[in-house]
């Protein structure tokens, strides 16, 4: 059962496109509205798959938003480009949502609803080891704003938070997730524009969100892909555990992390 799902369309009823993204994928109309599709056959491999379905229950279990997302068996599919092959099988659903993305010193952000968001979404990234949002230099220099949307909420905005294709692991789940991939001590999604907003209150409360999430929901959720995308039960136990453990070693290192790389890059700025 997927975490959080209100949301549930049963077929795809028309391709409008296929988008230049790493996986991929399409916008469709289905019986339940617009979406994106992310399937089996998709150019960044079936472990996205994986990655993006555990993103995402995770991060509604902590509190943070995604659009509403599904995994629905869908027919191959025949595009316009015949360099991309849709397998059948279980696919990735993600609803499409009428929202801004962030930009560079953006406003946007200043208009949140729930300003701790932010501090939630920097502990949540750094967690899964997100690279698909943000990852420092020594990290491939990866800045993606596109993966982070504001959507009207009233006269405020609410922050929703996709694409997690590349998170958990750079190459490959079997290949990274081991008993190393704890133990690591960088911090994933810091933009520069969030400095303003974060507090250690902020991101001491994240990380107590996260270390309350009992083993046994954890695992749950590394059970919940389909057998087809290849994730098995003895790696989703290994990750299960493994995200434990990182939770509760990021409590030690992470708050001091966060606010001297904010430092350094304001000295760097200065100077």
């Amino acid at each position: 059962m997927l975490a959080g799902v209100n949301w549930r369309p049963a077929r795809i009823q028309r391709v409008n496109a296929v988008l230049t993204t790493s996986t991929k994928p399409l916008l469709v109309v289905t019986d339940a509205g617009t979406a994106l599709v992310k399937y089996m056959g998709n150019r960044a491999g079936i472990d996205a798959l994986v990655t993006e379905l555990l993103a995402a229950e995770l991060a509604a279990r902590i509190g943070l938003r995604t659009p509403d997302f599904a995994v629905v068996v869908i027919p191959e599919i025949e595009t316009a480009d015949p360099l991309i092959t849709v397998q059948a099988g279980p696919a990735f659903f993600s609803r499409w949502e009428q929202a801004q993305s962030l930009s560079p010193n953006s406003k946007l952000l200043a208009n949140l609803r729930t300003p701790s968001d932010v501090a939630r979404l920097v502990v949540f990234d750094t967690w899964i080891r997100n690279k698909d949002r943000f990852a420092d230099d020594a990290n491939g220099g990866v800045l993606n704003y596109d993966n982070i949307l504001f959507k009207a909420d009233k006269r405020k905005t609410q922050l929703l938070v996709i694409d997690h294709s590349h998170a958990f692991a750079e190459t490959s789940l079997a290949n990274e997730v081991n008993d190393f991939w704890a133990t690591e001590q960088t911090v994933y999604g810091l933009f520069n524009e969030f400095a303003a907003m974060l507090t250690r209150q902020d991101v001491k409360s994240a990380l107590n969100t996260i270390c309350a999430v009992a083993i046994g929901e954890i695992r749950d959720i590394c059970h919940s892909p389909p057998p087809q995308w290849g994730f098995t039960a003895g790696m989703a136990n290994q990750l299960a555990g493994l995200l434990v453990e990182r939770a509760k070693r990021m409590t030690e290192w992470l708050p001091d992390a966060i606010f001297d790389q904010l430092e350094f890059d304001l000295d760097r700025k200065e100077a």
